[in-house]
């Protein structure tokens, strides 16, 4: 549902039966990842940017980086993961949050999507 509600992303990794069902890769252009998973930690929506390896140094995916993305595509990336314990509530609250979140941190740089 975030492809519908949000404007300029891309979802990274294989589709369809390729994909792993339990999560999704997603680059948010002109967006901040890591501004980003700290806005939605502030919403109770908690999700992580970056690589795992390379935390606190801000760094985006070098997995990211290698399928031929690029610095700023994986720089705004974020790692959702669903669970067993996710209600389909918690999906729809994510929903509503994630686009807002996008909103404020893209106005906050004051991209305007013209590159």
């Amino acid at each position: 549902g975030i492809r519908s509600r949000v404007a300029d992303i891309e979802l990274n990794g294989p589709v369809g039966a390729r994909r792993a069902p339990d999560n999704a890769n997603i680059s948010f252009l002109r967006c901040e990842g890591e501004a980003l998973t700290i806005e939605l930690s502030l919403s109770g929506v908690y999700v992580s940017s970056g690589s795992a390896c390379s935390r606190r140094l801000l760094q985006p995916s070098h997995v990211l980086v290698a399928i031929g993305r690029k610095f700023d595509q994986a720089h705004g990336s974020i790692l959702m993961k669903v669970s067993r314990v996710h209600t389909e509530e918690d999906i729809n609250y994510a929903l509503e949050v994630i686009p807002k979140a996008v909103d404020r941190i893209r106005g906050i740089t004051g991209s305007t999507g013209a590159e």
